[in-house]
């Protein structure tokens, strides 16, 4: 039909979006306390399964996140353009960066019609860093009102004031770009891999129930305890990691392009091919259940 031609930018925002539901199916039958975060067990799990855990969470919450990419394909084919709202956000070598990439429609809104309207960075350092602060902790607010998303803010506002001290003291010295010049690829991929930590570590408060469950996780992240409950068999931490490593280097090499223009790169019977394994890999993973996280909110 003709109408469904009239982009082939929604052929490819499908794909996208094929891609990241096909990861959000695969990935919650093999960590469902990854969505549910359950603190009883987690009192006592290890150090490698917990850190399993939450790198599990961050693909779930990257895929769930990322779910009006179908829309944004159909919408597309129709002749409807639809915002991106996520960009490869574990790419990111910077906490700027990252809120660039990260839920770019909420974060433009808190940007425009809350930070910048309090004074942005035009009355001085000091007053930059309590506006990201009040910016960043409404932030988390929006996301529910529990002491667990305020502390969530908190720290991506934690993060965004140092950064932003560290490029104050030092022009270009932050966590920024990994193109500035003369900075090499590796040492940008080694921030990427920081930043990625430490939005790790602010999951554990976005999804922890309360302050006694997310202690308990981050204590079991930075300690080891031989005597600890297995929560994740050893076959699941190892699938959890070859798929967070996998997604890592996924947004890494495509931080700086899209997929209309990796896909246009590729032959027609890769694609097709590409096309057919992500199908059969969402139609195996169908008896899998559950509703994207950011329904929510």
């Amino acid at each position: 039909m003709p109408q469904f031609c009239r982009s082939l930018g929604g052929a490819w925002h499908g794909f996208q979006g094929l891609e990241d539901v096909a990861a959000r199916r695969l990935a919650h039958p093999l960590f469902p306390q990854a969505r549910v975060m359950v603190p009883s067990p987690l009192a006592s799990q290890t150090q490698p399964r917990s850190s399993s855990l939450v790198s599990a969470f961050s693909r779930t919450a990257s895929a769930s996140a990322a779910g009006p990419d179908p829309a944004i394909g159909v919408a597309a084919c129709m002749g409807f353009t639809l915002p991106e709202n996520f960009r490869y956000p574990y790419g990111a070598t910077g906490f700027s960066d990252f809120w660039r990439r990260w839920h770019i429609t909420l974060s433009a809104w808190l940007r425009d019609y809350l930070y910048i309207p309090i004074g942005g960075n035009r009355k001085g350092p000091v007053r930059t860093y309590i506006n990201l602060m009040i910016t960043m902790l409404l932030g988390g607010l929006w996301h529910g009102a529990n002491w667990t998303f305020v502390v969530w803010g908190a720290l991506h506002g934690l993060y965004l004031s140092i950064e932003r001290f560290i490029q104050g003291m030092k022009p270009n010295a932050g966590l920024q770009n990994a193109q500035v010049a003369g900075v090499s690829m590796r040492l940008g991929f080694v921030k990427a891999l920081f930043v990625f930590f430490l939005v790790n570590v602010t999951w554990v408060f976005f999804r922890a129930p309360d302050f006694t469950s997310a202690w308990q996780l981050l204590t079991a992240m930075f300690t080891q305890n031989s005597k600890g409950e297995i929560v994740l068999s050893t076959l699941q931490v190892i699938s959890v990691s070859v798929i967070i490593v996998g997604m890592v280097l996924c947004h890494w090499r495509m931080r700086n392009t899209s997929v209309l223009a990796t896909a246009g790169k590729l032959p027609s019977w890769l694609l097709g091919l590409v096309w057919a394994i992500l199908l059969i890999l969402l139609i195996l993973s169908q008896e899998s259940s559950g509703s994207f996280i950011y329904f929510q909110f």
